[in-house]
């Protein structure tokens, strides 16, 4: 599908041209992803806890440590912390007390803001993403208690199963393909991330090598992607065409790496699925189970507090 020579230094300098003509999503998931869910997340949970404090003023640091306080006690420790969803989830929860910090509102439910990729035309989430979304929410208040934490667990991992069949429900009672719209596809990618190293995590707290893997999910052709575009695409293709004549060389070289075994199709199109194989192909792939489930860091939170912790 396209020329091989066609590099990712061609579609960025191909993706604003296309996007500012027809407004398309960002395809791009937070890159709490794969930080949060790979071998390193402690270290990277680390670097973006202090990150998130450097970013606060002397009173929002202090109102952001005391909610910390408020939801982990004064030791500040959270079990397995500094792996995988558990990681994720303080990831968030940094996030959510920093806004709080500074005044900003924060809805406590619905898809949290940018993780997962919104369909702009709909505001459209599969439902996997508020199963996620409630479950990463959830875990800050119950990440010291392993009872707690193994039953909800379990149970939305339970729930994310439902939803994925949900979507192939809706799928053959419609005689559509909901997998195969563009965010849509994205998101399933996240989840099945998500769900595995969820199933990782279970498995994890009861020490035990059992894992039920999903099946991976492999995403569609551009002839089969349903891209819901913000735009008339004959129009706008034809904008992004003239638009590229009109350009630098260095553009016009990318179009002519990228589009050479593309004729007859929209270029502007061809764009924006580049830019969406893009982001699938650096979807967190995570490691082999064994090492997963031998990961089990705490996170010490007062260890790395900027702000004064002791009362």
């Amino acid at each position: 599908m396209g020329n091989m020579l066609c590099e990712l230094e061609d579609v960025a300098q191909l993706a604003p041209i296309a996007r500012d003509i027809c407004p398309y999503p960002n395809y791009n998931p937070s890159p709490l992803f794969g930080k949060m869910m790979s071998t390193n997340s402690s270290l990277h949970l680390r670097d973006h806890y202090r990150t998130v404090q450097s970013s606060l003023t002397p009173k929002q640091l202090e109102d952001f440590t005391q909610g910390l306080k408020t939801t982990f006690g004064r030791e500040g420790k959270v079990t397995l912390g500094g792996v995988g969803v558990v990681a994720l989830s303080l990831a968030v929860l940094f996030d959510t007390l920093a806004r709080q910090a500074r005044g900003e509102w924060v809805s406590d439910s619905g898809p949290i803001p940018g993780l997962f990729v919104k369909d702009p035309l709909r505001g459209y989430y599969p439902p996997h993403v508020y199963t996620a979304s409630e479950y990463l929410r959830l875990v800050p208040h119950i990440a010291n208690n392993p009872t707690r934490m193994r039953e909800e667990t379990e149970r939305y991992l339970k729930q994310l199963q439902v939803d994925f069949q949900s979507l192939e429900t809706l799928g053959e009672n419609n005689h559509t393909l909901p997998i195969k719209e563009d965010t849509i596809a994205v998101n399933i990618m996240l989840g099945q991330a998500f769900a595995k190293d969820l199933m990782y995590h279970l498995s994890r707290m009861n020490s035990t090598a059992d894992v039920v893997e999903f099946i991976p999910y492999v995403g569609p052709r551009l002839d089969d992607l349903i891209f819901n575009l913000n735009c008339d695409l004959e129009e706008a293709n034809k904008d992004f065409l003239a638009e590229v004549q009109q350009s630098e060389n260095r553009t016009q070289e990318a179009f002519k790496s990228c589009m050479s075994e593309e004729e007859g199709k929209s270029s502007l199109l061809f764009v924006a699925y580049l830019e969406w194989l893009d982001a699938m192909a650096s979807m967190p792939r995570g490691v082999s189970p064994t090492t997963m489930m031998n990961r089990r860091e705490d996170f010490d939170l007062k260890a790395d507090a900027l702000g004064k912790w002791a009362e």
